[in-house]
């Protein structure tokens, strides 16, 4: 019978003490290698798995800390939103004021609509939507809607200032537009325009932006000088004593023009002061805003 071989470990505490043996059979020995390669195998395992939890837990960490923060950003978001809201929703009322004051309420017809009213009846705003693509939408549609409400104030401005609206002198009105008896004929007559009395040598002022384009002695009127304010105006002054533009000239409204005289059919030192428009004579008296 073939003699077991066993392993043999001997322990001795010091030099005087009692030596320990311990015997282990080739199973026995086999087991605990086994089992001490298993517990190291776990150990790194563990170690690992702690590694892993570590991190994760740093990563968890900074989610909540960039959820937070994410959370202030969207919650400032969109008080800057409402705020846009708000301001865009103003802007769009006072854009619509200038629309109606300029004669062009009509312009947010073909919009979207984001009032529960008409234009101008005061009912309360719906609120915008809040993607920001639609809110870019409507600006950018607002941006061209008041870009035509100013086009036009910039052309009824222009047209404004060619339009002959005040006197070119002030004094007294001894003649006006109509049938009256020829001073000179004593025979019934048309008046063309208006005779404004006013000392000899008053100056003549231009009543709107336009261009001289007649300045020469004409037989019935004197001196006479005429003004194209274009937009179909055209603006005369007869009985001058003398020029102070010539033909060509381009004149503003107050600009002098000449000065009063007595030069052709008169009996007296005045202006005669014609307005024509799109070639047909005008009372001026119905263009004159700032006297008489």
């Amino acid at each position: 019978m073939a003699e077991k071989r066993h392993s043999t470990i001997i322990i001795v505490p010091h030099a005087h003490g009692k030596v320990f043996k311990i015997q282990l059979s080739p199973v026995l020995l086999k087991s605990l290698m086994f089992l001490g390669v298993t517990l190291g195998f776990l150990a790194i395992v563990s170690l690992v798995a702690s590694g892993t939890f570590l991190r994760q837990r740093a990563m968890y960490r900074a989610l909540q800390s960039e959820n937070k923060q994410l959370k202030k950003n969207n919650q400032r978001l969109e008080e800057t939103v409402g705020q846009v809201q708000v301001r865009l929703a103003q802007f769009e009322q006072r854009t619509k004021a200038l629309a109606i004051a300029a004669g062009v309420a009509n312009l947010f017809s073909d919009s979207t609509p984001t009032s529960t009213g008409v234009v101008g009846s005061g009912g309360p705003l719906n609120k915008l939507a809040a993607e920001p693509g639609t809110l870019l939408k409507r600006q950018d549609q607002l941006d061209k809607q008041l870009a035509k409400v100013e086009q036009r104030l910039s052309d009824q401005a222009l047209m404004l200032s060619h339009t002959p609206v005040v006197a070119p002198v002030v004094g007294v009105i001894t003649d006006g537009f109509g049938p009256r008896m020829d001073p000179l004929t004593h025979r019934p007559a048309f008046h063309d325009g208006l005779d404004i009395s006013v000392a000899y040598g008053t100056v003549v002022t231009a009543p709107a932006d336009g261009v001289v384009v007649y300045a020469a002695r004409d037989a019935g009127y004197g001196r006479l000088l005429k003004i194209n304010h274009g937009y179909g105006y055209t603006t005369m002054y007869g009985h001058l004593d003398r020029f102070l533009v010539k033909e060509g000239a381009r004149v503003t409204r107050g600009e002098p023009i000449g000065k009063v005289g007595m030069s052709g059919r008169t009996t007296g030192p005045h202006l005669h002061y014609e307005v024509w428009k799109d070639g047909e004579k005008e009372n001026p008296l119905y263009y004159i805003l700032d006297a008489f």
